[in-house]
């Protein structure tokens, strides 16, 4: 995920990706990851919709930003922060655990397993991160 940002400036080359996989932009957060490809097909897990169930019972910022996260498969964030559990997030998290999964890192998932808000299936604007 990259965040875009306005104004000039030279852009840095980004790692080659198995330098960034499971790369965790911030240990408070929950799954602000830096995946590396999109691995196929979505998978609907209890992971999945425990995620989903938390996520609909977030607290969103009252602003947004000018930037957005890019998911390296191209899916794109909205422009606002997100609380779930307590923990800052972004709307790519349940795209995160649908396509990605290879790339969360363990202690990112112990993070999702404690949620308890249940499970719901996420439908197909939450797995495209909006």
């Amino acid at each position: 995920m990259r965040r875009s940002e306005g104004g000039g400036g030279r852009r840095r080359a980004r790692p080659p990706a198995i330098l960034r996989r499971k790369s965790v932009k911030t240990s408070d957060g929950i799954l602000m990851i830096e995946p590396s490809a999109l691995s196929g097909t979505a998978l609907i897990d209890e992971l999945t919709r425990k995620m989903t169930a938390a996520w609909r019972q977030r607290r969103d910022a009252d602003e947004g930003y000018r930037g957005f996260h890019r998911c390296a498969c191209g899916a794109l964030s909205d422009n606002k922060d997100h609380w779930v559990g307590g923990r800052l997030t972004n709307s790519l998290c349940i795209h995160y655990l649908a396509f990605h999964r290879d790339d969360i890192p363990p202690e990112e998932l112990d993070k999702v397993r404690a949620l308890t808000y249940g499970e719901e299936e996420p439908n197909k604007k939450e797995l495209a991160g909006r």
